[in-house]
């Protein structure tokens, strides 16, 4: 009998555990739409870092598990889905490139609901890079720092 106890408390946990992993693959949202990166007027920033941010955004929101699917700016979504989508806008408002250390700027991000256009979340994110990286290096890291802040914000 002493044998048996064990054994059954691993496979209550096994179950447990299943179960709750079961329920985190259940996305909050059914779709969130990107879009393009943007910019201000003043903001000294190549078009090749927004692409490269928007593109790493949109990789990193699928990963957060959040959203059934990330679509592209423009992408369609079903009118079901519409109430459980959102729509995600970046825009970056001020850069300065530093010339030693660092880079900084700051993005304001806005999180509305797709079907009524309601804002669900509007966040502000400081950005910084080593002064003289690549855009690629930047938008990578933009795009993976702005994923978590809306994670951390949505859940």
């Amino acid at each position: 009998m002493r044998r048996f106890v064990p054994i059954a408390l691993l496979l209550g946990l096994i179950v447990a555990v299943a179960g709750l992993s079961a329920k985190d693959t259940q996305p909050k949202y059914k779709t969130a739409e990107v879009k393009h990166l943007t910019k201000a007027d003043d903001v000294d920033l190549s078009q090749d870092y927004l692409n490269y941010a928007y593109d790493h955004l949109r990789e990193e929101l699928q990963k957060t598990k959040l959203f059934g699917a990330v679509v592209e700016d423009g992408g369609t979504v079903a009118d079901a889905d519409a109430a459980d989508s959102v729509i995600v806008e970046c825009k970056v408002t001020d850069y300065s490139k530093g010339h030693i250390t660092i880079s900084s700027g700051h993005m304001e991000i806005t999180i509305s609901r797709r079907s009524d256009h309601t804002v669900l979340q509007h966040l502000t994110l400081k950005i910084g890079w080593p002064a003289h990286a690549r855009d690629d290096f930047k938008g990578k890291y933009t795009g993976a720092q702005a994923a978590h802040d809306i994670k951390k914000a949505l859940e």
